[in-house]
């Protein structure tokens, strides 16, 4: 772990033992599209994705990170190995998929179930949330990698993160995310 991290991890347990939250998020322009507050229709058509193929989906330019994109409109269905999980400040299940053939990575998250994000969705978060907890266990603050070679089914919505002071575990190049994740199976 280089020094940065560690720096950001000693301030942000700090503000966590005198009960201040943290989320480098909250001010970020997309939030709302990253929880679905933009009042976009999840759509029940699912389109079967793989890693590569939100891999090779270019990035947006600064001026487009504002609004939902067209790829960002679409239910996507992913399987991968779940390789690593923490909780991320912000609450959300941070999941690292890896394609097991190519080696490719991206994240998905599930989002906090007692954040703001629209009431039609909490459950689907809630349910996501519980099937880690029951094959994993709850996920904390630091990565963990869950034993074996634990193959996941991933449902979600497409999402573009925009760049980070500290790239997180797992971020695909182009920054492709599913975010949120509404479904997960576990196989």
């Amino acid at each position: 772990m280089n020094i940065l991290k560690v720096f950001l991890l000693l301030i942000a347990g700090g503000a966590a033992l005198i009960g201040t939250a943290l989320s480098e998020h909250v001010h970020s322009p997309r939030w709302k599209v990253k929880t679905l507050e933009d009042a976009f229709v999840v759509s029940s058509q699912v389109v079967p994705t793989s890693i590569a193929e939100q891999d090779a989906l270019p990035a947006p330019t600064v001026g487009e990170q504002v609004t939902r994109l067209p790829s960002e409109r679409t239910v996507y269905e992913v399987t991968a190995q779940l390789i690593q999980i923490k909780k991320e400040f912000d609450g959300d299940y941070h999941l690292v998929l890896e394609d097991p053939a190519t080696k490719l990575k991206m994240v998905a998250e599930i989002p906090d179930t007692n954040a703001l994000e629209p009431l039609p969705y909490r459950e689907d978060f809630a349910r996501a949330r519980q099937k880690i907890d029951a094959a994993i266990g709850r996920p904390g603050l630091f990565a963990e990698h869950p034993s074996g070679k634990r193959m996941v089914e991933i449902t979600g919505i497409g999402f573009f993160d925009e760049p980070h002071i500290l790239t997180p575990d797992g971020m695909a190049p182009n920054g492709r995310e599913i975010h949120p994740v509404l479904h997960i199976k576990l196989m």
